[in-house]
């Protein structure tokens, strides 16, 4: 038994480590090989990006004297678009900042402006068009409040034969707005196109390398989140939606349904990657058109945003392997905050459901591990008698086991069930936008980052001190002391250096966690006193 439990303890610290190295190399799952729709190989037409105004060609005349820059403001975003390409130039979240203090800057949706500003809209063979002028609004700054809804025009302001028009639907709340493209053939004759549409995307707040930051889509079953470490990925088939996410914000196309749109997916820099969604090829005859709609989301990664959009969109918020405990645990942290109003207490009261469900379990394992407690002596004495046979002494011990009604092994259940538990919490604080920047109390102002208190000078590599972290050590030191053991006295000197050991584990978790596994403790160490005044009478 006394090795059953050291093995017990010492596996769990090796989860806990193990899961960093493992999430980093697994939090961007490759596009499946198995998916008969996913291909490595290029394009029918190899797509051409444009980002600067020296590919214009000079046989394009244009007729704008000066470029100007239209401001659409609603209760969610401030959104900036430019004339040439009428892209978005800048979308700020007016209820989302870069950190905790309320001067940070707004978190800025165009990361890589540098690379191209969305939605560049072209052809393969002119992809110049993406940064050409457009004649806008005769108005240049809107405001929307409650359900307004107003649409921006944009007409070519440069004489080709294949002219690109485009309109933008904005309604006061909502951070999904509409977008619709117009092709016009004024050949004399039909040509065939593909239109293109380009987002480019960098991380848009700090935040953990085990979160995935990239391309990903939506095929209307799965989500893929596409890890490109060098080169490119292709996807052609069904789609809901396409789109650049980080942690906690998504740029997303949504485009027309029942139409075989294809991808191309490229890493360009370091911390930049690109996204380009190829429409079918189409036919157009001399003064044809034909019109694109497609939806667009530029926001947060919150369910109720997410959900009222559909399409799938929901899928965005994924927390990979321990989603179906992560999304129940972030709705039960949302229900709790609504009463309380602060998402540490609602961490509180989590955890306290979480032991009252697992209340029996946990009340069985400790009566079975103070009866393993009790029985030592004989176990010696079994172990003395049969040392020259491990068969016979094994034989023995399931016989005292049986008389006894003990089950060897239920002392690590509580651990073992915490496990998904603790992992799937971590998850969420590195995810749920809730948790972004949400305060405790005292120092503790942003739940998902680790916890620190200034001291007025720097610690070197804490840079303040992790007084949670310390209680949360403190406090497993007084629940082992608690607990019943049947380790003899080295075994149980050694089991003490495990409260140091998740001291140190834990200094960089996220304040949340380590608040969770402290209010674990203590409800644990309040059990296990309740249990042994019960044993005592």
């Amino acid at each position: 038994m006394e090795t059953r439990a050291l093995l017990a303890i010492v596996l769990s610290v090796i989860i806990l480590l193990a899961f960093h190295l493992w999430y980093a190399s697994h939090f961007a799952p490759e596009t499946r090989p198995s998916s008969p729709q996913v291909t490595k190989k290029e394009a029918p037409r190899q797509a051409k990006t444009v980002s600067g105004a020296s590919r214009i060609s000079r046989e394009i005349p244009v007729k704008l004297s000066r470029v100007r820059e239209i401001t659409v403001e609603t209760e969610s975003f401030r959104a900036v678009i430019t004339e040439a390409g009428a892209r978005f130039k800048s979308f700020e979240l007016k209820k989302y900042r870069r950190d905790p203090r309320p001067d940070s800057p707004l978190i800025q949706l165009i990361s890589a402006p540098k690379q191209g500003l969305p939605i560049e809209i072209y052809v393969p063979e002119r992809p110049e068009l993406a940064i050409l002028p457009y004649q806008g609004p005769q108005k240049t700054i809107w405001k929307l409040s409650g359900g307004q809804e107003e649409t921006l025009s944009f007409r070519p302001a440069y004489s080709y034969p294949l002219l690109l028009s485009k309109s933008l639907t904005f309604r006061g709340k909502n951070y999904f707005f509409e977008l619709t493209v117009r092709v016009k053939n004024r050949k004399k004759e039909a040509v065939r196109e593909r239109l293109l549409l380009r987002l480019v995307g960098a991380p848009f707040c700090r935040s953990t390398r085990y979160v995935f930051k990239g391309p990903a889509y939506f095929d209307g079953k799965h989500l893929e989140e596409v890890k490109i470490k060098k080169g490119h990925r292709e996807y052609a088939g069904p789609l809901s939606w396409v789109g650049y996410e980080d942690a906690y914000f998504l740029l997303a196309l949504l485009p027309e349904e029942n139409l075989n749109w294809r991808l191309t997916m490229r890493r360009l820099t370091d911390q930049v990657q690109e996204v380009i969604l190829w429409s079918p090829e189409f036919t157009l005859p001399p003064g044809g058109s034909r019109e694109f709609r497609f939806g667009v989301y530029f926001g947060p990664k919150k369910m109720e945003d997410l959900k009222a959009v559909g399409r799938g969109l929901p899928a965005a918020l994924h927390f990979g392997f321990f989603d179906p405990i992560a999304k129940p645990l972030l709705w039960a942290l949302k229900f709790f905050h609504r009463f309380v109003g602060n998402y540490g207490l609602a961490i509180i009261l989590v955890t306290v459901l979480i032991r009252i469900i697992f209340w029996p379990l946990n009340h069985l394992s400790y009566k079975s591990m103070k009866k393993m407690q009790e029985i030592q002596p004989l176990i010696q004495r079994l172990r003395e008698k049969y040392k020259d046979d491990p068969q016979a002494l094994n034989r023995e011990l399931m016989q005292v086991y049986r008389t006894y009604k003990i089950n060897p092994f239920s002392g690590c259940l509580p651990m073992l069930i915490q496990i998904p538990v603790f992992f799937a919490l971590y998850k969420v604080l590195l995810q749920a936008i809730e948790l972004r920047h949400a305060p405790f109390f005292a120092w503790i102002n942003d739940l998902s980052a680790p916890d620190r208190l200034p001291v007025g000078f720097d610690i070197p590599y804490l840079h303040g001190l992790p007084v949670l972290t310390i209680l949360m050590g403190v406090s497993m030191y007084v629940q082992q002391k608690l607990s019943p053991t049947s380790l003899d006295p080295t075994q149980a000197r050694l089991m003490l250096i495990m409260p140091v050991v998740f001291t140190v584990l834990f200094v960089n978790f996220p304040s949340g966690l380590v608040l969770y596994w402290l209010v674990n403790n203590l409800l644990s160490i309040a059990q296990q006193v309740m249990i042994n005044k019960l044993h005592a009478r």
